[in-house]
């Protein structure tokens, strides 16, 4: 279909096309008259999530903000902002809210009054986030101007109470979870405290606050007071099982670092561990006694070699006693940290910071929102237009008529000549009318 063919159609249906446009500008008109009018007021919110916490002292970066503002629009018109609205109005009270909600449940509503008047106002608010600003916008539509102007002001500090008890919510939950953590520590560095005391108990080691036994401690006291060594060299006696207990130690701490203190390897190494420090220690013993019994006193030197004898002969305890040392040092930083935590989120739970702050009150609206009385007649024109348009052009369809020489080449008939109508006087073009003329076939 050319469109020579379908200006034809649409100029012969005009009276159709013409009469919808008029209906469609009526229609326009009328429900511009009876639409209720409607109100909308806003009220403004700025966002202080960019400034640090006052209790920990975060921030919240740009780019997480702009996630959680995102967020925020949506939570402007979740069910519970809304019904603190509900409840600040005192609407559940109004005898004609509870009429319309009965009405609504015949009609087959399965909402409570309070969800059903808080679907209400979600329908009625609307959320936007000024770009390039820290800004949110809150409108709230309504026939009534006053009733806007309330209803905004009412979205927004509903949003505010519940940002914050939600903030509230968090922190408390978060300092619950914590305490909890603060008490499974504690058990924890009791047993790891237990298990230190009893090891320095059996093995008869103490260390110092510098996780420094009292030998070796007593051992720097007597480097360091030791005079310098006289010319003649002097016998000291040494274990001759002392370097296998030293290479026994260095066995036992490397396989302490891959293997429980059950292994049966690390049994087996203890076991020959203990059996070689009695017999350094009977060696020793002998050695001193040997040494006594020549009537020569004890030396310097010699109290410096004994005493370097017997730090080397428990130097594996030492690691041990020194390993369950810093467990409990772990400890006792997790637990430090852990009630720091908690302490932080309990301050939070108490906080009176929700993150937001009110930029004034809702204006009175002037004007209301609804579409003006032209513009609907202008829709109604446009949309009768079309619908005339498609009305017209299906009815051709449907009533085939020949309007034109395109018609006939359409179907396959040839056009032998077209005859002037004298009604539409003495023009081209449009002014013949066409009449067709075809020869049997043959």
């Amino acid at each position: 279909m050319t469109p020579v063919q379908i200006l034809r159609m649409l100029r012969a249906r005009w009276w159709l096309i013409a009469a919808l446009a008029l209906l469609g500008a009526a229609a326009g008109a009328l429900s511009s008259k009876w639409m209720p009018s409607r109100y909308e007021a806003r009220s403004r919110i700025a966002v202080e999530m960019l400034k640090a916490d006052p209790v920990t002292g975060e921030t919240v970066q740009p780019r997480t903000l702009e996630t959680i503002m995102a967020a925020q629009v949506e939570l402007v018109r979740d069910p519970r902002v809304t019904r603190r609205v509900v409840d600040h109005f005192g609407w559940i009270d109004s005898p004609r809210l509870r009429a319309a909600h009965q009405r609504a449940v015949e009609r087959g509503t399965t909402l409570g009054l309070r969800d059903w008047l808080a679907e209400d106002v979600s329908q009625r608010t609307r959320a936007t986030l000024i770009r390039n600003s820290p800004l949110l916008e809150l409108s709230y539509s309504s026939s009534v101007p006053e009733t806007a102007r309330r209803g905004a002001d009412a979205v927004r500090d509903a949003f505010i109470a519940e940002a914050l008890d939600s903030k509230r919510r968090d922190a408390a939950q978060q300092a619950q979870w914590f305490a909890r953590q603060v008490d499974t520590l504690k058990s924890r560095l009791a047993s790891a405290e237990q298990r230190k005391a009893s090891f320095e108990r059996a093995n008869g080691i103490v260390l110092q606050d510098d996780n420094v036994d009292a030998e070796s401690s007593k051992l720097r006291a007597l480097a360091s007071s030791a005079p310098a060594p006289a010319a003649v060299p002097s016998t000291v006696a040494v274990a001759p099982s002392s370097t296998q207990l030293a290479q026994v130690d260095a066995q036992l701490a490397a396989a302490r670092q891959s293997m429980g203190r059950n292994h049966p390897q690390i049994i087996a190494l203890q076991q020959q561990r203990a059996a070689l420090a009695a017999a350094v220690s009977r060696e020793l013993a002998s050695a001193t006694a040997a040494g006594r019994a020549s009537g020569a006193g004890v030396s310097p030197q010699g109290e410096l070699g004994a005493q370097t004898r017997k730090v080397l002969a428990q130097r594996g305890l030492v690691d041990e006693a020194r390993r369950l040392a810093g467990d409990v040092a772990v400890l006792r930083d997790q637990v430090a940290k852990t009630m720091q935590r908690a302490a932080d989120f309990e301050l939070q739970a108490q906080s009176t910071e929700a993150g937001y702050s009110k930029l004034g009150a809702a204006a009175l609206p002037r004007s209301p929102s609804t579409p003006a009385r032209w513009l609907l007649m202008v829709a109604g024109l446009a949309a009768g237009l079309i619908a005339g348009t498609i009305a017209a052009i299906v009815l051709e369809l449907v009533r085939r008529r020949v309007r034109g020489p395109e018609d006939l080449e359409a179907v396959g008939l040839p056009v032998i000549g077209m005859v002037r109508d004298p009604k539409h006087g003495t023009g081209g073009g449009s002014a013949f009318a066409v009449r067709s003329f075809r020869t049997a076939a043959a």
